[in-house]
């Protein structure tokens, strides 16, 4: 059969999105580039906030309105795990998979695929066991059975891989142990042997990704095991490779994690930490870490074991109870820390998590303005951090190829400090081959990219 993936939300999903093409593709149904000449479309959807669930659902009634007689759609991923009555009831679904079951995307498309076996949309279609399945007879974890079954097919110069799933935190403002459970850690050697494969098929820069980076390997009994894990990962990639680290919560960076990530080549000097918010009382009611003199602290401990460490962060602004004071304090911690990269979320109130039932709950209109507060102010420190770098040469990863209005070749890349699908771009005069390291020197700085000159 032919099939498409239509992946939403985060990176996360994108590796589910890979997993389920490789076994589709290993069992003998072919790809293809627009939903329209598929047999089956598959959606991947995201649950995370309201917005993206009202996302999820438009892209889901959009594609069953344009379904054709005989074709098939699948509604897979979190918003399906988490709210598979609502994803279920839209027209022109055929069935639902949820997050923990991907790994039966080939034996759904095999029922579709035989018209004789009746599918109710209004429940999934199978389910697994969220931890364990079973491979060439013998019980294996969930993780070990996703990294020994697949083979990677992306061809692009990066790749998400993901080192764990869940979380075991409860955030007061999030949904996401709701439906995805606790964590559950890839083994090392998997990790290993899936970085390997990946290296080998072509990737330039991996990226790890979990909900919980730093609490790696907790479940297994390991001490310490990002940084473990680390310096195993270095011991098996080239000195060429970029690794680089999303979702690492600050309370769980330690002295260790710090000196291997800046004893290593490979290990890009950039570190996603989402903090959310600044103000301890905030912080306490949404049940994280209130103590923002350590994360300064440990911002420090960073710039000088790194001292080029490029450092993004996510805030949310009009949680309940968010006063003045506290918001106020938020800008001043933007304005001490000098953070690289921020990302400023709206909060968004989700039915059945703590914080929705809390009160105090800010207005829209509030929201909306302080919203555009935090981002204007750390337009101005994102722009002056990156101006930090004009005169000086930086290592590109090229990822494609353009031209300008007259005519110019121009290829746009990475550097180290930019997160593929998330942070600024280089642009580059001249053309390169997507794939291809460059060395820089930077010429231009905005608030989010930069502009060079390929060094010869």
């Amino acid at each position: 059969m032919k099939y498409h993936i239509v992946t939403l939300g985060c990176p996360k999903n994108a590796v589910d999105s890979e997993g389920m093409d490789s076994l589709l593709s290993g069992q003998g149904h072919q790809a293809v580039a627009a939903a329209d000449d598929a047999d089956v479309i598959i959606v991947n959807t995201c649950s995370f906030i309201a917005a993206a669930r009202a996302e999820t659902l438009g892209v889901l009634k959009e594609l069953g309105k344009r379904k054709r007689p005989g074709q098939r759609l699948i509604a897979a991923g979190c918003m399906a795990q988490s709210h598979p009555g609502e994803v279920a009831a839209v027209q022109g679904v055929d069935a639902t998979l949820g997050t923990q079951q991907w790994t039966q995307i080939g034996a759904l498309v095999g029922q579709l695929a035989q018209p004789v076996i009746p599918l109710t949309p209004a429940q999934p279609v199978v389910t697994i066991p969220l931890t364990s399945t079973v491979a060439n007879g013998q019980p294996v974890s969930y993780a070990d059975w996703r990294t020994t079954q697949i083979r990677r097919t992306r061809h692009t110069p990066s790749a998400y891989l993901k080192i764990s799933d869940g979380c075991n935190l409860r955030c007061a403002f999030c949904t996401i142990p709701s439906f995805k459970g606790d964590m559950r850690s890839k083994p090392v050697g998997a990790v290993l042997a899936e970085a390997q494969e990946l290296v080998a098929q072509g990737a330039r820069e991996i990226v790890l990704v979990a909900q919980h980076l730093t609490d790696y390997g907790r479940d297994l009994g390991l001490q310490d095991g990002l940084a473990l894990l680390l310096n195993e990962l270095c011991q098996v990639t080239p000195p060429d490779i970029w690794i680089r680290l999303m979702y690492a919560y600050p309370h769980g960076i330690s002295e260790r994690l710090i000196a291997t990530m800046a004893a290593h080549p490979q290990i890009c000097h950039y570190l996603d930490m989402p903090l959310q918010h600044a103000h301890p009382a905030t912080l306490r009611r949404m049940r994280r870490p209130p103590d923002t003199e350590r994360t300064l602290r440990l911002i420090a401990e960073l710039r000088a074991a790194m001292p080029d460490i490029a450092i993004r962060s996510t805030f949310i602004v009009g949680y309940p109870g968010e006063t003045t004071a506290e918001f106020n304090a938020l800008l001043e911690f933007l304005q001490t820390a000098q953070l690289d990269r921020v990302g400023v979320f709206r909060y968004s109130r989700e039915p059945g998590t703590p914080a929705a039932e809390l009160p105090d709950q800010v207005r829209p209109q509030v929201i909306e303005r302080r919203w555009h507060e935090v981002m204007r102010l750390q337009q101005t420190i994102s722009h002056a951090r990156n101006r930090r770098w004009i005169g000086r040469t930086l290592t590109v990863l090229i990822e494609g190829n353009g031209a300008t209005d007259d005519g110019s070749p121009l290829s746009v890349g990475r550097s180290f400090r930019d997160a593929p699908e998330i942070d600024g771009q280089v642009f580059v005069w001249g053309a390169h081959p997507a794939g291809s390291m460059v060395p820089v020197k930077i010429t231009q700085a905005t608030a989010y990219d930069l502009w060079g000159e390929a060094i010869a």
